[in-house]
C-alpha cells in the first residue's frame, strides 16, 4: 500500500510541475503579446484567443495541465486516506464483532 502513495506522490509531483511549466509559457505569451501592442491600441482577449492561435493553444495546454494536477491531487488524498483511517473509521471498526 505504501507504493501506492509514493507512485501517487510522485505523479502529483510531475503534474504539479507540468502545470508551473504550462502558466510560466502562457503567461509568457501574455506579456510577449503586450510588447506587440501598445496599450491603447491592444485587442481584446477573445480576438487573441482564436482558435488555432499560439495563445491559446497555450491557454488549452496550462488548462489541461491544472485539471491533471486536481485529479493526481485527489488519487493521492484517497491513497493517503486509506493507508491512514479517520477517528470516524476507527469508531465504526471498533463497534464491529472482532
Amino acid at each position: 500500500m505504501r507504493t501506492e502513495l509514493t507512485t501517487r506522490r510522485r505523479a502529483l509531483r510531475v503534474t504539479y510541475r507540468r502545470y508551473i511549466e504550462a502558466d510560466r509559457a502562457w503567461r509568457g505569451a501574455l506579456d510577449e503579446m503586450k510588447e506587440w501592442f501598445p496599450t491603447a491600441s491592444r485587442p481584446n482577449r477573445a480576438a487573441i484567443g482564436n482558435p488555432g492561435s499560439e495563445v491559446r493553444r497555450l491557454y488549452d495546454s496550462r488548462a489541461r495541465a491544472l485539471v491533471l494536477f486536481e485529479a493526481a491531487h485527489v488519487k493521492f488524498d484517497t491513497a493517503r486516506a486509506r493507508l491512514d483511517p479517520g477517528p470516524e473509521d476507527t469508531a465504526e471498526r471498533d463497534l464491529l464483532p472482532h
